[in-house]
Parts: structure tokens; sequence; C-alpha cells
């Protein structure tokens, strides 16, 4: 997991503002390098039901009497919860006698009660190195939140060893000794993988795609199939919209019908809202007087040929009104013509 560190950051830095995105790259992080967040948990586990047995049958033992031998200084290893009368912390609370001369006597004698009481203490040490040694370093890329959310569990784990220490006071003795050699064992074998890593840092083969969203590189230049194993990944690498508005400074204008407020577009906008969502970059531009005066520009352009177009229409329908008055004339003249010339020859005839 130490070396998925990096990426994990890069990661978290990439998808702050998107939570699920963040989960599913984590996802697929852990999936391409075959690792699982989880895999530490699984020996803690392990060991519960072997503590749970081991506790049952040392108890179950205690109280049939068959403990009794000696371990380096305790004097057996049922006590000192086993007899019928030490039930918790009755031994060492409970039937202290007072013989008038120094201290009152614990129920177990002095000599007893100090051996019983030296493996807890050892205990209580041994637990305490075993989580120093257990605690990962801080880490100087994690964001304050990170931070604080360990500072507030070293100080509940703190407690832990002083816990363990009470129950140890509780059991048999033998149980404390098998707390006590676990511990002893965990610290070893913690101190050993550490020294070893440090020696030799792991190494976990990634897919291209990984490397190229580290380096930065541009979606567009990757190849086909790294393209798609990113997007499958969710690390679609590239710039964003609002990197995109801030390059381009609207160095081109499309022609097309301006973005106003009279218009039904800005309408369907007002009445939505809620569901649409522009940059501040975007809305500023469009609520400029550099866009007004634009539309009123192309309004102008829009118009001129316009106008024009309609005045030259004007002028061929003058013309050819004139045109067809000009005909009309010729034709009635002519008709009076040859209406004149019937007349006479129909006068001629008469005469």
């Amino acid at each position: 997991m130490k070396a998925l560190k990096p990426y994990i950051a890069e990661i978290k830095e990439k998808f702050k503002d998107n939570q699920d995105a963040q989960n599913k790259a984590l996802g697929k992080l852990y999936e391409d390098a075959d690792q699982n967040p989880l895999s530490g948990c699984f020996t803690s586990l392990a060991q519960l039901p072997i503590f749970l047995g081991l506790y049952r049958g040392i108890r179950l033992l205690a109280s049939d009497g068959v403990l009794e031998e000696k371990f380096l200084w305790i004097p057996n290893l049922q006590g000192p919860v086993s007899p019928p009368n030490y039930n918790g912390l009755d031994w060492l609370t409970q039937g202290w006698v007072s013989t008038g001369e120094g201290l009152p006597t614990p129920p177990l004698g002095w000599e007893t009660t100090l051996a019983f009481l030296v493996m807890p203490v050892i205990l209580v040490v041994l637990q305490s190195i075993t989580m120093n040694a257990l605690q990962p370093p801080v880490d100087e890329n994690a964001t304050e939140e990170e931070k604080q959310t360990l500072e507030s569990t070293q100080g509940v784990l703190k407690f832990l060893p002083l816990l363990i220490g009470f129950f140890s006071l509780q059991v048999p003795a033998g149980l404390t000794i098998y707390w006590l050699s676990s511990n002893l064992f965990t610290l070893t074998q913690s101190l050993a993988v550490k020294a070893y890593f440090a020696a030799n840092p792991p190494e976990i083969e990634l897919p291209e795609y990984w490397e190229q969203m580290s380096e930065g590189k541009a979606f567009d230049d990757m190849t086909p199939d790294e393209r798609r194993k990113a997007t499958e990944a969710g690390l679609r690498v590239g710039p964003s919209f609002d990197d995109l508005v801030t390059q381009s400074r609207f160095h081109v204008f499309v022609e097309r019908e301006p973005f106003r407020e009279t218009t039904d577009s800005w309408k369907r906008a007002e009445e939505m809202k809620s569901d649409i969502k522009l940059s501040a970059d975007l809305e500023q531009w469009i609520l400029s007087s550099g866009v007004t005066a634009l539309g009123v520009e192309q309004e102008e352009k829009k118009d001129a040929p316009t106008n024009g177009a309609s005045g030259e229409k004007e002028e061929e329908k003058k013309e050819s009104s004139k045109k067809e008055t000009v005909v009309a004339k010729k034709d009635d003249d002519e008709k009076l013509f040859f209406a004149d010339k019937d007349t006479k020859e129909e006068a001629e005839i008469v005469a």
C-alpha cells in the first residue's frame, strides 16, 4: 500500500470535488495493483476466534484446578482469579487485612499479589512500544482534515494499553502470558518488515495510463487503448471547461442570435435557472456590454442588406410601372389613330 500512496494522493487531489469519481478511481487503482485495502484487517480478525477459544479454555482449566504449575515468578497459571472467592478484581480490592502494624495485607499476601501484578505491567509497557512501532509516519502531503483525523485516532489509541492491562488483571495468568508473547512476536515482526522494505522499497506494476495521469499527459496524446482504459477507470485527463473558457478569451465570435433578455433562449434559461449553471466567466461575458454592442452590430449588418434589397425591388417596380405606362399610352394612341381613320373613311363613303 505504501507504493500506491503517490497515486492515491493524485486521485484525491484530482477528484476532490467528485466523491463518486474518486471512489471509482481508487477502486480501479486497487484492482490494477491487485491490492486490497482491507487485507491488513484479516490478520487481526483471524486472531479473534483463537483468542476467544483460548480464553474460554484457560478459564475452564483454571476452574478445574489443573493449571497449578509455576511459570517464572508467577505462582500458578490459573491465578489470581480462579478460586471461587476471587471474581474480577476482588483479589486486589477485597479482603485486605489490617494487622495494626504498617500497611494492610492483601488477601493473597504481598509476595503473591506483586508476582501477579508484574505481568500486567510488562504487558502495558510492551503494548505501548508495539503501538508506537506500528504507527504510520506522518504524511507531509496530507490535508488538514486527514491530519486532524490521525491526531484524534492517536489520542484514542494512547489509552488502549491501559485498557488491555486492566483486562489482564481479571483473567488467569496463562492468558496474560499469551497476550505478552503475542505482542512480543508482533513487535519483532513489524520491526523486521520495516527494515526490509526500507532497504528494498516495494514496486508495483500498473498499466501505462496511470503514469500518463501522473505526468499530466493530455488525453488526446494517448493511444486509443490507453484512452479506453483511462476512461473505464474514470481517469480522463485534459483541460476542464473553465480552463478552455480562460484560454479561448473569445477571440472568434460566431454569427448567431445574441443571448439577450429579449430572446426566447433567455426566457427558457430563466425558467430553468435552477437546472442551468454557467461559469462565472461565461456569465460575465454574456452580460457584458461587448455582447450588446456585438448584437447591435450584427443587427445592423443584418438590416443593411435587407434595406438595400428592398430598395432595388422598389426601383425595379417603378421601372416596370413606367414601362407599363408607356406601353399602355402607346396602345391608346394607336387605338385613337385607327379609330379616327375609320371615321374618316366612313364619312367619305357617305359623301
